[in-house]
């Protein structure tokens, strides 16, 4: 039983790891932008804030593992493990490919402020395409878990 928790733990703890590393990496890339283009700041914030509640879901699928890994009665170990290392690699490559992402949509939107609209839109498919992969470990884990 000892075994179950710790792979509940695992299924939410490290995909909070990620969250935290791209959060940080990109609020920093952020501020940075805003005190070289102040006149941008809003506009930055506004980026910032959309890509900060994108990535939540990292959180949030990492939850749902973890709450299906613990309301599960006489669950096998190595299902719980199985889904909980999807869910952490899915999320480990998700997190490590989106941040960078939106740090050159910034950096692209700060050089050439006219094309900020573009860029955005170019940005949103991108990181909807790339939230499809968390999209599939997510149902994946929740298949070894049925």
């Amino acid at each position: 039983m000892n075994l179950i928790y710790l792979c509940a733990a695992l299924a939410i703890i490290l995909p909070w790891v990620w969250v935290s590393i791209g959060q940080a990496n990109l609020v920093r890339t952020s501020i940075t932008l805003m005190g070289k283009n102040p006149s941008l700041s809003n506009f930055f914030l506004v980026v910032t804030i959309l890509w900060l509640a994108i990535i939540e879901s990292i959180a949030i699928y990492g939850l749902l593992i973890a709450l299906n890994i613990l309301w599960q009665t006489g669950l096998d170990p190595s299902k719980a493990l199985s889904a909980a290392l999807t869910i952490w690699i899915t999320w480990f490559w998700v997190g490590f490919l989106e941040w960078p992402v939106v740090s050159v949509a910034l950096e692209a939107m700060n050089r050439n402020p006219a094309t900020k609209g573009s860029v955005l839109a170019f940005m949103i498919l991108f990181l909807a395409l790339i939230e499809v992969v968390a999209i599939y470990g997510l149902i994946i884990a929740n298949k070894i878990l049925a």
